[in-house]
């Protein structure tokens, strides 16, 4: 019976363990057997097409985010260093996703001008050629192609990209998630919200009263609202569902706290974090997420929690 327990117990825990969210590359830099070579020149092919559908004539923005050094350590170029973002040491797609929705709310605040532009052609492809090595940003706005109409998620992508053998690729080709959009109806309302979190800050006197949060919608800023502790630092509103695409900023950080946004379906979570040593000392960036995987503590006190119930529903059945 004992081997039995075990057996059991192990069982449960491999179901648990294939529940735990995998990392944003199928290889870590890690696994990298050279150096990157900085000054190498890169190709990235992008291509949107859903299934057999190409869609063409999509123009598409690159922005580069941050140079690479040989050891894979990145360091953000000059247009996105007062986001306060750290890149190094990410490790689950979570973080990756908030800081590509903090790349584009920076993006959007500051009128960022994009380093490329270029348009799909008729495969759905754009090529840009001749880059420099680092971290980059692809951003297009909603596709449409006869009746299909799709909505394609930005994508950051490393160049050169490493292969599974550990080696670097200079030719990267990436595919970004899309997803295809139900018929627009404009009769239909969506809800909206805005949430106001804060982090790093218990004990200080300097947490602000309020915060001004512009609301855009398709890049054009339609409301300024004013999130604080009488509205429960959020905000709520509808929408028709005209496939409209709308974002949040918020202005006027407070001195000694950097932003972060995590877009969540309709919902925008801004997460003032508390980083007395930004931007003073720029040398040292500060820490803006939570880089222990908060999910994977879930997840194990999960295990934890469905081992002592197995453990216990067995000895049951022995004492019996």
């Amino acid at each position: 019976m004992t081997n039995r327990k075990i057996g059991i117990i192990i069982l449960a825990i491999c179901f648990c363990l294939s529940l735990m969210p995998f990392g944003v590359q199928a290889v870590s830099t890690s696994d990298a057997v050279e150096p990157i070579i900085p000054e190498k020149e890169c190709l990235l092919t992008v291509s949107y097409c859903y299934g057999e559908t190409a869609f063409s004539d999509v123009q598409v923005k690159l922005y580069r985010i941050a140079d690479v050094s040989a050891d894979f350590q990145y360091t953000l170029t000059q247009p996105f260093s007062t986001s306060g973002l750290i890149l190094n040491g990410i490790q689950s797609v979570g973080e990756w996703n908030v800081v590509r929705s903090t790349l584009e709310a920076h993006i959007l605040a500051y009128g960022i001008e994009p380093d490329a532009v270029a348009e799909t052609n008729q495969s759905g492809q754009v090529c840009f050629d001749t880059l420099s090595t680092g971290m980059y940003l692809v951003v297009v706005s909603q596709a449409t192609q006869g009746d299909l109409h799709c909505q394609f998620d930005s994508a950051l992508v490393l160049l050169p990209g490493l292969e599974e053998n550990g080696r670097w690729q200079y030719d990267v080709s990436v595919n970004p998630k899309a997803e295809i959009l139900p018929p627009i109806d404009a009769d239909e309302k969506i809800e909206f919200k805005v949430l106001k979190l804060w982090k790093g800050d218990e004990g200080q006197a300097d947490r602000p009263k309020s915060v001004e949060v512009e609301i855009f919608r398709d890049g054009i800023s339609c409301e300024t609202v004013v999130l604080s502790e009488e509205n429960h630092w959020s905000y709520t509103w509808s929408a028709k569902d005209d496939g409209s695409n709308w974002s949040v900023v918020e202005r006027n950080v407070p001195k000694g706290y950097t932003v972060t946004v995590d877009e969540r379906a309709s919902s925008f979570v801004l997460t003032n974090t508390w980083t007395p040593t930004y931007p003073e000392d720029p040398g040292k960036p500060p820490q803006t997420g939570d880089t222990s995987n908060v999910l994977l503590y879930i997840l194990l006190m999960t295990i934890s929690g469905t081992v002592l119930i197995i453990f216990g529903a067995t000895r049951k059945r022995t004492n019996v």
